[in-house]
Formats: C-alpha cells, sequence, structure tokens
C-alpha cells in the first residue's frame, strides 16, 4: 500500500494517526479485558473476561478466566481459536481474520493502514472519541470497527488510550472488547504464543 497522505487536522483520520504514533514503538503489550460477544441471529450475549498480550509483530494471546476455557494465540504465522463448549480449533493465516485489523494498534501494523475512518456522532462517549473505522479492502472478516478512544489520555500519550474496540460483522454481530490497566511488560514468555488444544480437538481450518 503506498504512503498515506498526511491526516486533515481535526478528522477522524488524525486521531487514528494520533493513535497509531503512540502505539506502534510499543515492542509488548498486556491488558486485562472484558469481552461481549452478541449473536444477532439467536440473540445470545456472552460475557467473558482476561487478560490479552502482545509481542511484535503479529504475537498475540487472549487468556480468559474460569469457567471460560477459550483460547485465541497467534504465533505471527497461525491465529488458533479454540472454543472449548465446542471441543473445536479454527486455524487460519493471521492476515486472514479479524484481528490484524481490529487489534492493528497493539500488533504493530497500525489502524491506519487498515481503516478510513469518521467520527460516530451518534454514540454518547463521555471521556473522548468514537472512530469508525470501514476496511479500505473488503473482508469478510468484518464489515467495520468502532475505537473508542479517551482523547485525556491519548494527550498524556497514556497506552490506555484505546478503551474499547467493537467488531461488527456483515452478520449483526457485535464482539466488543474492552481493555484496561494497560502496561509494557519488560518481556513476555515465548510459550505464551504457542498453544495445543486438549486430545479429541475438531481442528477446522
Amino acid at each position: 500500500m503506498p504512503d498515506l497522505p498526511p491526516p486533515e487536522s481535526g478528522s477522524a483520520d488524525e486521531v487514528a494517526a494520533r493513535i497509531d504514533a503512540l502505539y506502534a514503538p510499543l515492542p509488548r503489550y498486556k491488558a486485562n479485558f472484558l469481552q461481549k460477544y452478541t449473536q444477532k441471529v439467536q440473540g445470545t450475549e456472552k460475557d467473558s473476561k482476561g487478560t490479552v498480550l502482545v509481542e511484535r509483530k503479529n504475537k498475540l494471546s487472549f487468556r480468559y478466566e474460569a469457567p471460560n476455557l477459550n483460547r485465541i494465540v497467534s504465533d505471527a504465522v497461525t491465529l488458533k481459536v479454540y472454543v472449548a463448549d465446542d471441543q473445536q480449533m479454527f486455524e487460519n493465516p493471521v492476515g486472514n481474520t479479524e484481528y490484524p485489523g481490529a487489534m492493528a494498534f497493539i500488533m504493530g501494523e497500525g489502524i491506519r493502514k487498515s481503516f478510513t475512518f469518521t467520527f460516530n456522532e451518534k454514540v454518547k462517549f463521555e471521556v473522548g472519541k468514537v472512530l469508525i473505522g470501514k476496511p479500505r479492502s473488503p473482508t469478510p472478516a468484518y464489515e467495520k470497527v468502532q475505537f473508542y478512544i479517551d482523547t485525556t489520555k491519548l494527550e498524556k500519550n497514556d497506552i490506555g488510550a484505546v478503551v474499547s474496540v467493537l467488531i461488527l460483522d456483515a452478520q449483526g454481530n457485535k464482539n466488543r472488547f474492552e481493555f484496561y490497566d494497560a502496561e509494557q511488560p519488560a518481556t513476555i514468555d515465548p510459550s505464551e504464543f504457542t498453544f495445543t488444544p486438549p486430545a479429541g480437538t475438531n481442528i477446522a481450518h
């Protein structure tokens, strides 16, 4: 992709550029998360929580707290999504999944590379701005992603500036991650980015 032009002052694109400037230099990232997945057709909601760890570039680990035994792990090449209740694991090249785009701010790519941005003026977010990211290249993984930005933390170069990410797909499903207690660990154990599912797991590609 060619170099992107400088963002216009005051635009949503400018906020995205500032996010990239803050997060791009980070070699590692760790935060706690709350996740709410809403499936539109069945009308079901599932809440989870845990810890996310990232090491540049594209190494990712979502470790869920009990009773949720799911795991999401990327070794920078393959993304594994283990769904414990279904005894199933999905394996895909990391670039073909929703995570490099939606989590690009912490995975090293930057969000401007993946999206064009506008402000969501309909959502009330007391501490800052909500950016709507439309993929620059169409993807079946998601239709758009909303980034909730704490502008006070962004001004202070606090890596907790991205408070929440909401992934919306074409079927109307919503996958929201809220991040808190963000920090930069000095090291992360390499085993965090490997995962072998329990025996009997069905593996789908």
